[in-house]
């Protein structure tokens, strides 16, 4: 049997959209696709590591996929609600029609967060995954200055995708309003319970407490080098060597990115540091920016019809 998803965690990046997804997970009336943000709506080539130059080897979406290759996605999932997480169908206009063609019935959770954070954050997770290369800054002269690839505005156009508003609007001319719902990740932090008991009223299931008392917070960014110590040519020799080894026993003992993340800090996080907590963001850059939002932020506040405090 076939069963699309009942609802989608529908963005944006780093907005707490993997937190949701794996609390969502624990309920027992959910399935979870098992596969995150695999993006079956939007064109594989994008999701390379290196930059796509030729717009034309760009495969056509219409043409490489189907309705019956996407419900076969879900055939293994024995719960009676199906959901899945692909943190990029907001902000990429390109899949709401694609969406509400394929799923005219689903619902959609849009977790959105203080723009300027969620920037940096993606930012820096660019940064470590090595598809960025620039400063911050100029990272963001790039982006104004125009002129990106496909593969550059999926990746690493950070300021415009902060801008929900414009994303939203366009994601409603496709998506009924009823179907969707946003959730302003501070809030969500600060109210668990009850943004949680919001959430279940939205995707109509039974409030799991034992499940979603506490707030939990996964997929923090991270960008680690090695402790000045850890350097020395024998003392980096021996480091690199654990590396090596300590993860061909991590893939092994462990079965998913969560649970390799908390061994791989207790193994190695007495010579690793963070280089994410020495690069600060500038303050005229932030100040810029939090100017920037102003009036997509109010816009925002208006199509909710109530003030984001947290921002």
């Amino acid at each position: 049997m076939n069963k699309k998803p009942h609802f989608i965690i529908a963005g944006e990046r780093r907005s707490g959209t993997t937190t949701l997804y794996d609390v969502l997970s624990k309920h027992p009336e959910i399935g979870m696709f098992e596969k995150t943000d695999f993006d079956y709506f939007i064109e594989p080539e994008l999701f390379s590591l290196k930059p796509i130059i030729d717009e034309n080897s760009i495969s056509n979406w219409e043409q490489s996929h189907s309705k019956l290759e996407y419900n076969r996605l879900s055939e293994r999932i024995k719960e009676s609600i199906t959901g899945q997480k692909d943190a990029d169908l907001l902000w990429w206009k390109q899949t709401h029609s694609r969406l509400a063609r394929y799923l005219p019935y689903c619902k959609f959770i849009i977790i959105l967060r203080d723009p300027v954070k969620r920037a940096e954050s993606q930012y820096f997770n660019e940064l470590k995954k090595g598809r960025e290369t620039l400063s911050f800054k100029k990272a963001i002269e790039r982006e104004f200055n125009g002129n990106l690839t496909s593969w550059e505005k999926l990746h690493l156009q950070y300021i415009k995708r902060g801008c929900y508003i414009e994303s939203i609007e366009h994601f409603i001319k496709y998506i009924p309003k009823e179907r969707v719902k946003i959730v302003i990740l501070e809030e969500l932090m600060e109210n668990w319970s009850e943004e949680m008991e919001s959430i279940c009223t939205f995707l109509g299931i039974n409030n799991s407490e034992e499940i979603f008392h506490n707030p939990i917070q996964s997929n923090k960014e991270e960008l680690l080098e090695k402790k000045s110590y850890a350097k020395y040519p024998l003392i980096k020799y021996l480091f690199n060597f654990w590396d090596r080894l300590s993860e061909a026993i991590i893939v092994r003992v462990a079965n998913n990115k969560f649970k390799r993340d908390k061994i791989r800090k207790q193994l190695r996080g007495f010579y690793y540091t963070s280089k994410r907590k020495k690069q600060v963001l500038n303050i005229e850059i932030e100040k810029y920016l939090k100017n920037y939002y102003k009036p997509f932020n109010q816009k925002l506040e208006e199509f909710l019809g109530d003030k984001i405090t947290k921002w």
